[in-house]
């Protein structure tokens, strides 16, 4: 069930997984931190400030999950270097800050992680709002700005916008997709206290919430949780830091999904929102926002107006006493209600170790605050970066369990298959009993354990021996290919639909009885047939005809009702076809048939395919609900299948030429005006 989709590259898979993966991943961790590094400093204009924002937004459970999403950390990297230069570019009115800002914000649209993108966007939105409210003789500068900074980004990035758009409203998706699964479960705010709480251990190590697996943490750190406090509750007057803590609370309460009824609330008001799975990602806004919160607090306490109170430094010791008597409440409810998989003296243990690390963090900035001397100010904002380092590193055993790059070597699976399924001739399948069973249960040894999964061809593993399956792990589908598989593989009967698996050219399929086992199959087809006859019937009663033990894909092929006016024959007859050419974007075959025939392929119908029969255009039919179909004439013809994507094709063209453009107007010159500061003119700008 293959369909193309142009995706971007990260420039890592052009090296070998073993280093490129590593490389990348620990360069978009950089690229987070220093992001942050700059903006806090923009912020508070302190550079202890800053770089605990830094160390808080790189090092914390949420980012350290995404090392296993690689698409995700990297639209997370780019965040605060699009707010910051964004921001920059409204208040300039510069054009070159302006396409700056741009490129790199179309940097982040490129690494495909939409969520992350239109939270970044909320962040500007709602900047931009409160920029033209508090200065309104800048408002005409600040929304052209905006707008200017807005389509730029939309047209660079249109040749992968459009496509994924496209391919979207003709995906599984609706507005009634999202559920609140994967959300935050009630007691969810305590991990941010006892990373550890209510929390089961799997047999790799990692800890995760019940019910909650898509992140193994979101732990911020207790030093950053308590600074985030202060910041608001000694904010006074400042709205930016009003602002944070309301998209932090914002965040936390979306992740909560039903349970927090914000998310309900706000499927009802902005329907698209459905689109979006797991309101657990929400979460991304609170830890972008909550080191910033934090970086606010250093700043108030390492500051040098003597207009503070004199009392402002009790704060922090009456924050450790609050703290410590709030984690030793939720340890205390543990031991009264313990948790079904909960160890407590291990929770004791890790709540324990979260007090000590707050009392070192606390006291660190108080050092850092208390002394006007260099020397020792460095010292103690080193003991306060590393203070705060350390708690997360150790807030949970094997967040990241790592595996030897041995389980990565190509061809291992070949030798389990015979024949092998090979590309455009026939593809595996993983019975539901096998796909149960791999996901219920997991292996204490990560080698062995992955070893398993590749050899199950688990999620994409099988890319790795380049084996075709019937479908894969996606983020979309093709929304009635997605359907018509997930009948096939949750059948009602438990009874294995064999003609739709002859139909899908399946050649092997997991044994359900021994583990690791592969079953040949002699019965299928190729991906391609011809000559059967067809039948026209609704699209809503296909699926159930293409389930039944009867079907027989030889002889049958189902059409949707208006096909029967477009095609000049309802019967089958004896033909040939013999597949000369075969790539991911061009299909071709000789046919020879006695009268007219449907030349059928088990290939995702999707409309930028184009089907031309001895070099005449012909429509390509929706074939048994979510396949294609061609009619060819009598006699002998070569059939050409092309993906012709022109979204993708115009979406390059404008991004091609807006880059262009963007470079064109970054080289010239804009005249000299009397008074006028030059273009590189580098002054701070004060933020919101």
């Amino acid at each position: 069930m293959e369909y193309s989709l142009f995706v971007s590259v990260d420039a890592h898979l052009l090296f070998p997984l073993t280093w490129g993966l590593t490389w990348f991943l620990l360069a978009h961790l950089f690229l987070a931190g220093l992001g942050m590094y700059l903006l806090a400093e923009q912020l508070t204009e302190n550079r202890l400030a800053a770089a605990l924002a830094g160390v808080a937004f790189t090092f914390n459970g949420m980012t350290m999950n995404c090392l296993m999403w690689s698409s995700n950390l990297a639209a997370l990297a780019w965040m605060p270097w699009v707010v910051l230069l964004v921001e920059k570019s409204w208040i300039t009115g510069k054009r070159r800050q302006i396409i700056i800002a741009a490129l790199i914000s179309t940097l982040q649209m490129l690494t495909g992680a939409p969520e992350i993108i239109v939270f970044t966007w909320l962040v500007l939105f709602t900047l931009w709002l409160g920029r033209i409210i508090s200065i309104p003789q800048d408002r005409l500068k600040i929304s052209a700005g905006m707008v200017l900074v807005l389509a730029i980004t939309t047209l660079l990035s249109a040749a992968q916008l459009l496509p994924f758009l496209d391919l979207l409203a003709h995906s599984e998706r609706t507005s009634a997709y999202g559920t609140s699964l994967w959300s935050i479960p009630p007691w969810g705010w305590a991990n941010l206290f006892v990373p550890l709480f209510h929390c089961y251990k799997a047999p790799l190590g990692v800890y995760f919430q019940p019910w909650q697996d898509w992140t193994s943490s979101y732990y911020p750190g207790i030093g950053v949780v308590a600074l985030a406090v202060l910041a608001v509750a000694r904010a006074r007057t400042r709205r930016i830091v009003w602002l944070l803590a309301g998209f932090a609370s914002f965040g936390f309460a979306v992740a909560l999904g039903d349970t927090g009824f914000t998310y309900p609330a706000l499927l009802k008001l902005f329907p698209p929102l459905g689109f979006m799975r797991y309101p657990i990602k929400f979460l991304f806004i609170t830890v972008f926002t909550t080191p910033l919160l934090a970086a606010f607090a250093v700043a108030r306490f390492q500051s040098s107006d003597p207009a503070l109170p004199a009392n402002d430094r009790k704060w922090l010791a009456g924050s450790f006493f609050l703290f410590s008597l709030l984690i030793g409440g939720i340890l205390t409810y543990a031991h009264i209600r313990p948790f079904p998989t909960e160890h407590w003296l291990q929770l004791c243990e890790n709540g324990s170790a979260r007090v000590f690390f707050l009392g070192l963090i606390l006291g660190a900035l108080f050092l850092a605050g208390g002394t006007r001397d260099s020397r020792r100010q460095i010292f103690a904002g080193l003991c306060l970066l590393a203070c705060v380092w350390l708690d997360v590193v150790t807030h949970a055993p094997r967040q990241n369990p790592t595996v030897e790059a041995a389980v990565f070597q190509p061809g291992l699976l070949t030798q389990r298959m015979n024949p092998s399924p090979q590309p455009g001739e026939t593809r595996a399948f993983m019975t539901r009993q096998s796909h149960d069973l791999f996901y219920s249960s997991m292996l204490t040894n990560a080698y062995q354990d992955y070893i398993g999964r590749r050899c199950a061809l688990l999620g994409d593993c099988n890319l790795l021996d380049h084996i075709p399956v019937a479908d894969g792990f996606y983020s979309l589908y093709v929304g009635e290919q997605r359907n018509l598989f997930m009948q096939f593989f949750h059948s009602p009967t438990n009874a294995f639909a064999n003609g739709l698996a002859d139909f899908l050219g399946i050649s092997q399929i997991s044994d359900p009885e021994k583990v690791l086992a592969w079953q040949s199959r002699t019965s299928h087809l190729p991906l391609y047939s011809i000559g059967a006859q067809p039948e026209f019937t609704e699209l809503s009663n296909t699926p159930a005809r293409l389930l039944a033990l009867d079907f027989d894909p030889r002889k049958t092929v189902y059409l949707p009702p208006e096909a029967k006016d477009l095609l000049n024959f309802t019967n089958g007859t004896q033909a040939t076809v013999r597949q000369t050419f075969t790539s991911a974007r061009r299909l071709e075959f000789e046919t020879h048939a006695h009268a007219p025939a449907l030349l059928v392929l088990s290939q995702t119908f999707f409309h930028p395919w184009r089907a031309y029969v001895d070099g005449q255009p012909v429509k390509i039919f929706r074939a048994n609900y979510a396949f294609q179909a061609i009619p060819v004439p009598p006699g002998n013809s070569a059939v050409k299948l092309v993906y012709q994507d022109k979204a993708f094709i115009g979406g390059s063209i404008l991004s091609i030429a807006t880059l262009l453009g963007c470079l064109l107007l970054m080289r010239t010159k804009r005249p000299g005006k009397p008074g006028y500061p030059p273009e590189n003119d580098a002054r701070s700008v004060p933020s919101v």
